[in-house]
């Protein structure tokens, strides 16, 4: 397998950003995940686990690469422990305001007002079958203020992931913890 700069440059204008999976060996290179593989990676793991979610993954993002990564354990087991790293964005900044919460990701900036229960009721009603980010992405469009034009793009994980924390953090504000006696 032979991966030219330039066939990286072209996969960057297509797909934004392309990583480099080496596993001794053997060698994979996959596009940067969008939301909606997220959605139908986290779909496959509802059904069939944690290895179903690194197949999902591992084949949605495919670009080229060794075989040998897809059809050996070997070498897929560590494939799918680094496919976590596609996780790792930065945590949203939150800020008390006048009229809610202020949530920062990146540079872009939104404003959310206090989350109910009847929220959380109507954004789950609006995803019956359970669908991975349809009840936070309910749930964000229910209780949003204000926001910049980044939070319009629903496909990017860059904003989406660090903005559901920051909401799952706002309606969990008081700690809890469940005692036996």
């Amino acid at each position: 397998m032979t991966v030219t700069a330039e066939q990286i440059q072209e996969w960057k204008e297509k797909y934004g950003g392309v990583y480099e999976l080496p596993i001794e060996d053997k060698s994979v290179f996959l596009r940067e995940p969008r939301m909606p593989d997220f959605k139908r990676a986290f779909t496959a793991m509802q059904k069939g686990g944690d290895i179903a979610f690194g197949e999902d993954m591992l084949n949605t993002l495919w670009l080229e690469g060794d075989e040998e990564i897809r059809k050996n354990d070997e070498y897929f087991l560590p494939a799918r422990k680094e496919l976590v790293d596609f996780f790792n964005y930065p945590d949203a900044v939150t800020k008390t305001v006048k009229n809610g919460t202020e949530i920062t990701v990146e540079d872009s900036k939104c404003t959310v007002r206090v989350i109910t229960r009847e929220d959380i009721r109507m954004a789950e009603k609006r995803n019956p079958s359970g669908k991975p980010f349809q009840t936070q992405e309910a749930l964000f469009d229910q209780i949003v203020l204000s926001k910049d034009a980044a939070y319009n793009d629903k496909d990017n994980p860059q904003i989406r992931f660090p903005l559901y924390q920051a909401i799952e953090k706002l309606q969990n504000k008081k700690i809890a913890s469940l005692k036996k006696l």
